[in-house]
């Protein structure tokens, strides 16, 4: 089983702590390092990336830390990655070309 946490109630979705393909089950642990539950993965999420942990509808708050950091620009399904292709932040304004060369470094194929 790969591992994630989850930094706060609030959050979207979880950090995975390790390179995670789709068909992994994917534990999740709270900051007490205990299991608290388990998401299958849809595609690959990279380390250090989130999983989304439930499906998330177009126009929704995206909460990471418990903070609101993006609204969906699409829908996200559960298991699915929470990244730039999906997400509009609410601080920064990505170009378009900024995120597709982000997404070509990280190897993600946006799934259309």
């Amino acid at each position: 089983m790969k591992r994630s946490m989850l930094m706060n109630e609030k959050d979207s979705g979880v950090t995975v702590l390790e390179n995670v393909e789709a068909g992994d089950l994917v534990g999740i642990f709270n900051e007490n390092n205990k299991l608290i539950g388990e998401i299958e993965a849809k595609e690959r999420i990279p380390f250090g990336n989130k999983i989304a942990l439930q499906d998330i509808e177009c126009g929704e708050i995206i909460y990471k830390y418990g903070e609101p950091i993006g609204k969906t620009t699409k829908k996200i399904l559960k298991g699915t990655l929470i990244h730039v292709h999906n997400v509009e932040s609410l601080s920064v304004d990505i170009p378009p070309a900024f995120k597709k060369e982000i997404m070509r470094q990280m190897g993600i194929e946006e799934v259309k």
